[in-house]
This record gives C-alpha cells, structure tokens and sequence, in this order.
C-alpha cells in the first residue's frame, strides 16, 4: 500500500524556525530564491499551502498552484493577496489577528506616552549638553484626559483598557460594526460619529483595516476637527491618514503631535512626514517583537495544518 503523499507548503519569507519545525512535521517546505512575483511564480506549481508575509500573492501566483488549498498571512494586513481571485477560486485567506495585539496595544501606549511626556525631545535636550532648565519642554499627565479609539476589534480594545482601565482616562471608541455593549463591557463609552470623537479627544489612535472607506479616514478637514493640543497615533495601516495633511497640520499647529508607525508607501522615500516637527516615526514595527515572531509563525503552522486535515479554518479573511 502506497503511503499518502506529503503536503508541501510554500514558504515565501523568512519566519521564525519554530514555525518551519511545525510545518515540516507534516508537510515538506519550500522557498522561493526571491519573494518577488517571478520567483514565487517558478515554485508555485507544487504548494498545496502558501505562507506569506508580505510578498505578492496575485492571481497569478494562485492560478499557478493548481492543488492550492490555503493562503496563509504571516500577520494581519491581506494588502498583498489577491483575497478576491482566491475566494473565487475556493481558497480559504488565512491570517493571524490574535497573535502580535498584544504588542501594538503596547506599542500605541507607549508612543502616546512618548509624546506627552517629550521623551524624545528630552533625549535630545541632555546629548547636545542641555538640562531641564535649558529649554521650555513641557509635558503632561496622561491621567483624567480623553482617548479616542477608532476601530474596537482585538487590538483597539485591549488599548481602551489599557488607557482607562491601567492609566486612569476617558475612553471614546467609534465602530459603526461593533455592538455599543461590547465598548461598554471593555470600559469605553461608544460615541455615533468620528467628527464627535475627534472634537473631544486628546489622544486619537486608529485600529481599522484599510478598506476603500477608510483609505484617507484622517483627512484636512478631519484633523481640522481635533483639539489644538492633541495628538494622533496611528498603528494600523498607513494609508488611512493623508499623509501631506497631516505634516500641514503638525507645521501649522492644528495638532500637537503625532506618532506614526505605518505609511501610505513603505520605507516612505519622499515622504512629507520626513520633515515634518512634532513626529515620532518608526519603521512598521509596533507588531514586531520576538514574542510576537514566535507567536504569529506557531500560529500560521497550526492554521495550515488545520486546512490541509479537512478542518475549518479559526481565522479565516474571505
């Protein structure tokens, strides 16, 4: 009796090896030379699973792996997978939302921290030979002001309890798709409109996919909305807040401060928020932790598994 072929899943970036050693055990694993498009093509025809971070799944790439039978996202963001071609054709679009919310909500506390308390500026203030009598460098409590919160799904809560529930403040959340009980239940107060949770925050952190409507969610005129003193953290995806509106609004002083972790084109060559005052910047990285390396390639083995068995995927896109 013939013994049953192994599955052989598609690797097309480097994971952490705990997650290879969990795919190996039941399938064989194969890289691309390159993760670029011509390089995944070449070695597509023979996955029965592909493992991706952020390289391009197109309907090319599927249509060439004719025993396809999962996609899976090394992370959160579907930006790269053509997620539409796949449900077309059958294929479950996997990801991993549970595995780095942790440290993004970690992330965006810290950043709005940073601001408030002028970390940076008094990083700066001591290595050129000043003090804290050297400048005017004020900052505050975080403790009794607003946090507005756009988007509640797994990270956008556990940052309102980390804000109201561990530093003391008010938490607004606007999310026309999440239940007004549920925002209750995890300390905040639901508010019906962005412009109303804009005008009465002081610190704004956005959480949402990038879809068509939220693509340009923090426009001028929205920005023109947020309290002079406040400021704005974004996490998600770079593209839901307008770029050249945002460094006219930091110059201009229409808000205090902003920290920025994702960008509209990444690395952001040519960016306006390069020279823009008052803005902390980091390279996509508020998910990446070695926590959350382990956590997302263990998750990414089990979910390949799960499919590949006949079993229904725990998190599933399309």
């Amino acid at each position: 009796m013939t013994a049953a072929r192994r599955p052989t899943v598609l690797v097309t970036e480097p994971i952490h090896q705990g997650g290879i050693d969990a795919l190996q055990e039941f399938a064989d694993v194969i890289r691309p030379d390159r993760p670029d498009e011509p390089s995944i093509l070449g070695v597509a025809p023979a996955a029965n699973a592909i493992v991706v971070r952020v390289a391009p799944i197109t309907a090319a790439v599927i249509d060439a792996a004719p025993n396809l039978r999962c996609i899976q996202k090394h992370g959160v963001g579907v930006d790269s997978i053509d997620v539409d071609h796949a449900t077309r054709r059958g294929i479950p679009v996997c990801f991993t939302p549970e595995a780095n919310a942790a440290s993004v909500a970690e992330f965006t506390v810290a950043a709005a921290l940073a601001l408030l308390k002028r970390i940076p500026d008094r990083d700066r203030l001591v290595r050129s030979g000043g003090w804290r009598d050297s400048g005017d460098l004020p900052a505050h409590e975080i403790a009794g002001r607003t946090v507005g919160i756009i988007g509640s799904g797994r990270i956008g809560l556990r940052v309102l309890r980390a804000f109201t529930l561990g530093l003391d403040m008010q938490g607004l959340v606007f999310d026309p798709f999440v239940p007004a009980n549920v925002v209750r239940d995890h300390g905040g107060q639901p508010v019906d409109s962005l412009e109303a949770l804009l005008r009465r925050s002081d610190i704004v952190t956005l959480h949402t996919p990038l879809t068509p409507e939220t693509r340009h969610l923090i426009n001028a005129q929205r920005l023109e909305q947020m309290r002079p003193h406040a400021i704005l953290v974004n996490t998600c995806r770079g593209p839901v807040v307008d770029e050249h509106a945002l460094a006219d609004a930091l110059a201009g002083g229409s808000i205090a401060a902003a920290a920025i972790d994702v960008f509209e084109n990444e690395p952001p060559v040519g960016s306006p928020l390069l020279h823009a005052p008052n803005l902390i910047l980091s390279p996509h990285v508020a998910g990446i932790t070695f926590e959350t390396n382990v956590r997302t390639a263990a998750h990414c083995a089990q979910e390949v598994q799960r499919v590949l068995a006949n079993r229904s995927p725990r998190w599933r896109v399309n």
